[in-house]
């Protein structure tokens, strides 16, 4: 059976965002959740956004070298740990 519409072209566009627990801003360098940090962008690549078990969130890239110098979240003092 042949369809009575034809396609030719088409433009798609999506969104997103990070369904947080409680913050929405990464404390460390001060940037939205929902885009990349300062440290990503300067770098050209996407920001990955981590979750401790305190239910705290953070951009990866930011969080890492924090938690070799001080392992607790840096808003409740937790231990940090990764969900």
């Amino acid at each position: 059976m042949e369809s009575k519409f034809k396609i030719n072209s088409i433009k798609v566009m999506s969104t997103w965002c990070h369904n947080l627990e409680k913050n929405t801003d990464c404390t460390i360098c001060r940037t939205n959740l929902n885009i990349n940090s300062i440290y990503a962008q300067d770098k050209g690549i996407d920001s990955k956004v981590v979750s401790g078990m305190c239910g705290h969130s953070y951009h990866y890239e930011c969080i890492e070298p924090w938690i070799k110098s001080n392992p607790h979240c840096p808003i409740c003092s937790i231990k940090w740990c990764y969900k």
